[in-house]
C-alpha cells in the first residue's frame, strides 16, 4: 500500500487551520483534480476527481468521511471509490506563530485498477503535495524563514517545484508552458 507523508508550515494558528480543514468546500479548492463536491453531512462528502493517465482522463467518484477528530489537533478520514481506498491522517501542531500541518496518506488500489492506482499515486504524490502547499500559501500567506519549522518534507523550494512541474508536463506529453 503506497504511503506518503507531507509536512507544511501554515501562517495561521491551529484553530484557523482547523476551520479550513473542516470546511470541505474550502479544503477541496486546494486539492488538485477535484471537479465537484457534494456535502452529505458535516462529516461526509462525495467528490469527483479527475486525473490523467497519459492522455486518458481517469474520473473517480469518492465518498470521503471523517472517522475521528480531536479539534483542533487531529483528524482521521477515509475516502473510498470503486477501486480505491485512501486513509488520511492530519495533525496540527502550533509552532510559534505558525502551525505545522502533517498529512499522511495511505492509498490502496483494489481489483483490476490496483496497479494503475498505486503507480499513479506514487508518480503524482510529490507534485500534488507541492500544489497543495502553493494553495495553502496563497490562502494563509507566506511563512517567513524565521518562523518556518526546519526540514519540511514534501515542500520543495519554489524553483525546484517549477522545474519538477515542467519536467512532469514534458514526461506526460503536455509540452512546456
Amino acid at each position: 500500500m503506497p504511503r506518503r507523508e507531507a509536512k507544511f508550515a501554515v501562517n495561521a494558528r491551529p484553530a484557523e487551520v482547523w476551520k479550513f480543514i473542516r470546511d470541505f468546500h474550502s479544503l477541496c479548492t486546494c486539492i488538485p483534480g477535484v471537479e465537484r463536491i457534494t456535502l452529505v453531512d458535516d462529516r461526509t462528502a462525495e467528490l469527483t476527481v479527475k486525473e490523467k493517465v497519459g492522455v486518458v482522463p481517469l474520473i473517480v467518484t469518492l465518498k470521503a468521511q471523517i472517522d475521528s477528530e480531536e479539534p483542533p489537533h487531529r483528524l482521521h478520514a477515509v475516502a473510498r471509490a470503486e477501486h480505491l481506498t485512501m486513509e488520511i491522517d492530519v495533525t496540527l501542531q502550533e509552532a510559534g506563530a505558525t502551525t505545522e500541518l502533517l498529512a499522511q496518506f495511505d492509498v490502496k488500489g483494489e481489483g483490476q485498477l490496483k496497479p494503475i492506482v498505486d503507480r499513479l499515486f506514487e508518480k503524482r504524490a510529490t507534485e500534488r503535495a507541492a500544489q497543495f502547499a502553493d494553495c495553502l500559501e496563497k490562502r494563509f500567506g507566506a511563512v517567513s524563514s524565521r518562523d518556518a519549522p526546519a526540514q519540511l518534507k514534501g515542500r520543495p523550494v519554489p524553483w525546484i517545484r517549477r522545474w519538477l512541474n515542467r519536467l512532469w508536463r514534458r514526461f506526460v506529453g503536455q509540452g512546456e508552458s
